[in-house]
């Protein structure tokens, strides 16, 4: 059985995209990913990139790596990573969202995140509410 590995994090984008620049960045991450066995999902959280991505272990940390160096966005932050039983996202190659505030005071309660605090103060990553918003979507696209 392969050995399954989940990571997510958040970055900046090093230039605001388009919808146009999305929809090639997207393009482009959805080919590469169905050639490698990748699935997740990509959010658009107040102009940062959340993304969740899942696969086969060794594979995940070498796509991780690239996307580390990708000159796309900067300030990357990992949010969560572990060890997986079985995929979320077994069919979608890269899921995409964009939220909006109104959908994530619908999740949290609130619509203040504070996603620059976590570019501060990483330490937060593993509690930080923008995980309860990824989680949420990974949950309602995945059942």
């Amino acid at each position: 059985m392969n050995n399954l590995k989940f990571v997510s994090y958040m970055s900046n984008q090093a230039q605001v995209l388009t919808n146009e620049g999305i929809e090639q960045l997207l393009f482009q991450i959805r080919e590469k990913n169905k050639r490698l066995a990748i699935t997740g999902i990509l959010l658009l959280i107040q102009g940062k990139f959340v993304q969740y991505i899942e696969g086969e272990a060794t594979e995940i940390d070498k796509v991780y790596e690239k996307i580390k160096l990708d000159s796309r966005h900067n300030d990357l932050v990992l949010l969560d990573s572990g060890e997986l039983n079985t995929r979320q996202f077994k069919d979608w190659s890269m899921a995409y969202k964009k939220i909006g505030d109104d959908q994530i005071k619908e999740i949290l309660g609130h619509a203040e995140l504070n996603l620059d605090d976590l570019f501060l103060y990483p330490s937060q990553q593993k509690t930080h509410p923008v995980l309860k918003v990824l989680y949420n979507f990974t949950n309602s696209l995945s059942t």
